[in-house]
């Protein structure tokens, strides 16, 4: 249905729209597109003789009292949940949406076609009148989404007590950090114009020269003001806020669902595992680490391990990291759960870039190059020389590393065994699929190894692994670079 010529009335301090005859039934949930010149704006509201408009409406139409504006309305349907998580490669967030908020308000969602994709306008109101509205995409990319859960897992406000339940909030000092998780909301369709960005610091800790040129760095993540607030906390952060209560319940319902997933699937699927290894990705580098520890030149003995008061977490995380080859441990008194770490667990790790932009990353890359400097594995980097070759005989590798034929013949019949080589003929071999893909893992660690080496001016692994565990700096070198 359609109205013309409808003029703002103006309500106290509020703007408004009245309509002559009942079109529907008092309270029933309708969808309105206020047309005002070249803008349109579109909502859901219950159906009242007088409507007061929403003050995000007003100032997107930049609406006056006395506007006579185009009106398009219709009754709507609650569109009903889907019980698919995934859709084809992505995920389908109308299966997130639960069919009422934590304080018991039934959710309205509906679905509209922008810019040739599928979007949902999702709605609830409460006995003083109505909520936010929310439009996010129907669809979006796994790995993106298992980040944002990930991210918000480890350092995203859980809202225990319902206190700051109309807030989704992250806080970290790393930018890259903050990079990712913008990248995350603009993959569900979350508008830069409801993003907070704020910066908060302890000015006994630092300056206020110090202060002005940390929000000055931030404007390579956004372009966005950013507030800087002082504050008595330990340290200093930066805080991404998106101020919107159903955002917070579809990310809260979404972490719940998809962890309650992982951690009760006896072997992933193909969207699931992709989901996993970003959600362990970023939980990691939030709230994980990876210890080192030797005994001089002896093989290294590595572990990763997560904090978190909460029992259930822990346990969840348990489950997950078994599901993904680890062999992890719960620690009730220090609340923690840990895991010694293989060969084969670090390669995983650096291939889901696990502690990526933290200490630990670095830490992670000494890690595999420790690994193969001992005797189980330091046969592995003759990968290298593997790579390019569609087959090869024993002379690559003899050559290429100067060990006699029969030696090099003697390896290759070993890796056959571990699925990593196959033999085709006489002195005929090829890369299986996992052969190639570790051949390229360690081709790509090689690289961003020699970066760090580079950086630090350290080529013993061990002398590099002694400057990245200490864990005191002073406060100018915390500032992101």
């Amino acid at each position: 249905m359609k109205l013309n010529d409808v003029k703002v009335l103006k309500m106290g301090s509020r703007l408004g729209i009245a309509f002559p005859i009942n079109y529907f039934s008092k309270r029933s949930p309708i969808g309105i597109k206020i047309i005002k010149e070249n803008k349109q704006k579109a909502f859901i509201t219950k159906f009242n003789s007088v409507i007061t408009l929403r003050r995000d409406v007003e100032n997107y139409l930049n609406l006056k009292h006395q506007d006579v504006l185009s009106l398009e309305i219709q009754e709507i349907k609650n569109l009903e949940r889907t019980k698919e998580l995934f859709y084809g490669s992505k995920i389908d967030m109308l299966s997130l949406i639960p069919q009422k908020t934590s304080k018991g308000y039934g959710i309205i969602v509906t679905e509209f076609d922008k810019n040739n994709e599928k979007r949902l306008r999702v709605w609830y109101s409460h006995k003083r009148g109505s909520g936010q509205q929310l439009e996010i995409r129907r669809f979006v990319e796994i790995g993106l989404f298992g980040s944002l859960l990930g991210q918000y897992q480890a350092e995203g406000t859980k809202h225990k007590n319902n206190t700051n339940k109309f807030r989704v909030e992250f806080t970290n000092k790393l930018l890259e950090e903050h990079r990712q998780f913008l990248k995350s909301l603009d993959n569900l369709g979350i508008s830069r114009e409801t993003i907070e960005f704020i910066f908060i610091y302890n000015p006994d800790k630092i300056s206020n020269e110090q202060a002005n040129d940390y929000v000055e760095k931030f404007k390579s993540v956004s372009n966005d003001t950013l507030k800087a607030y002082r504050s008595q906390s330990k340290g200093i952060g930066y805080r991404i806020v998106v101020r919107n209560t159903l955002l917070t319940e579809i990310t809260l319902h979404g972490m719940n669902k998809f962890r309650n997933l992982l951690v009760n699937s006896q072997e992933y699927s193909s969207e699931e595992q992709i989901l996993a290894n970003n959600f362990l990705a970023k939980l990691l580098t939030g709230d994980g680490t990876l210890d080192i520890g030797y005994r001089g030149r002896d093989f290294p003995n590595i572990r990763i391990k997560i904090v978190d008061i909460d029992r259930h977490y822990l346990q969840d995380y348990e489950k997950i990291m078994k599901n993904l080859g680890f062999h992890p441990r719960i620690n009730e008194k220090h609340i923690f759960v840990i895991s010694s770490c293989s060969f084969k667990n670090l390669l995983y790790l650096y291939n889901i870039n696990a502690f990526k932009n933290s200490n630990n990353w670095n830490k992670l890359l000494v890690a595999i190059a420790l690994c193969l400097l001992g005797r189980r594995y330091y046969t592995y980097s003759r990968f290298l020389e593997l790579i390019g070759y569609e087959k090869f005989g024993t002379s690559v590798i003899s050559k290429g590393i100067q060990i006699k034929s029969n030696m090099a013949s003697d390896w290759l019949n070993n890796k056959v065994k571990e699925n990593l080589i196959v033999k085709n003929g006489y002195n005929s071999w090829s890369l299986t699929l996992e052969g190639e893909s570790l051949a390229e893992t360690l081709k790509i660690w090689s690289k961003d190894y020699k970066n760090l080496t580079n950086l630090k001016g350290l080529e013993d692994p061990f002398a590099l692994l002694e400057i990245l565990k200490i864990k005191k700096y002073k406060k100018v070198e915390y500032l992101p670079k």
